[in-house]
């Protein structure tokens, strides 16, 4: 188990980008603690495996032994296909767990809206299966592709509505969220008048209003300006959850991400963790590239 331990504590730690001497700090012990603990001499109590298990975001299992915890399974896909003019997938089978950090890849046409829009029910699959441990109507938040927007209200009446339906209403807490996305001076506009990023922005707002046990974020940063990209990535890294994301900002799957999937000629060509990657000293973008356009492939 200790040699275990001690990779995953070094994995995980590279992962939320602290160094030893920040999880010091958040653990109360000295560096060299950390240390003896990441190079085998020692091992935690079970106090500091339960606080480090919480700031590191993962469950007791998966920090000891590597493995997910199966009660964790969110969502079970067995062999799914989906056909319009012609096959779109063609035999998913996938399992996501509750901690996951999953980058959705693959070349336009892939696949990878329809996948999310069967995960999140508004597509039927033709054949195969999806088993959900995921209530839709509280425990799921989705930001889809395009933004879907009530044109004739105003900023603030559309965060207010939302708010209302998910039973987190509360002018302090709205009154944030819209400074915090930086529509403070949009809030009294019309949707219809705001810019494309701006929507893109609102439609990220309304997708964070409530805590989920599942987020899809459908390329979330398309039409965004750099600041509002920024302030994206540095948001999304403390939402809890499972998070599948469909992008191609390859310089942020490598901080941000735990998972990254490949989708090719309808299957899942890759299921690889992204400490895997660089272990082979590539980049996500590198690697997709080899990968999506050759025939190289990780194990």
């Amino acid at each position: 188990m200790q040699n275990i331990f001690s990779h995953q504590l070094i994995t995980l730690r590279r992962r939320k980008n602290l160094s030893q001497n920040d999880l010091a700090r958040k653990l109360y012990v000295s560096r060299q603690s950390i240390s003896k603990w990441e190079n085998g001499e020692t091992e935690p109590g079970i106090d500091k495996l339960i606080t480090l298990s919480e700031i590191l975001g993962v469950d007791l299992d998966f920090l000891l032994l590597g493995k997910e915890n199966l009660n964790d399974l969110i969502i079970k896909i067995s062999d799914l296909k989906k056909s319009f003019t012609q096959p779109v997938l063609n035999g998913i089978t996938l399992n996501i767990y509750g901690k996951d950090r999953i980058a959705l890849l693959g070349s336009n046409g892939a696949g990878k809206s329809t996948l999310a829009k069967m995960i999140y029910g508004e597509l039927t699959p033709d054949s195969g299966s999806i088993t959900s441990h995921v209530n839709n109507t509280d425990s799921l938040n989705v930001m889809p592709q395009e933004d879907v927007l009530m044109g004739d209200l105003k900023v603030i009446e559309h965060v207010q509505l939302a708010a209302l339906i998910d039973q987190v209403y509360s002018k302090a807490f709205i009154a944030q969220m819209i400074s915090k996305f930086r529509l403070e001076k949009q809030k009294n506009t019309y949707v219809s008048k705001l810019s494309g990023g701006q929507k893109r922005r609102l439609s990220l707002l309304l997708a964070l209003l409530r805590e989920s046990k599942l987020l899809l974020l459908d390329e979330p940063t398309v039409g965004m300006d750099l600041s509002s990209i920024d302030f994206f990535w540095r948001y999304l890294d403390h939402i809890g959850g499972c998070v599948i994301t469909i992008t191609h900002d390859f310089n942020q799957i490598d901080k941000y991400f735990s998972r990254v999937l490949l989708l090719k000629d309808g299957k899942i060509a890759q299921d690889v963790a992204v400490d895997t990657i660089h272990s082979h000293n590539q980049t996500i973008e590198q690697w997709y590239r080899q990968y999506n356009d050759g025939e190289a492939q990780i194990q």
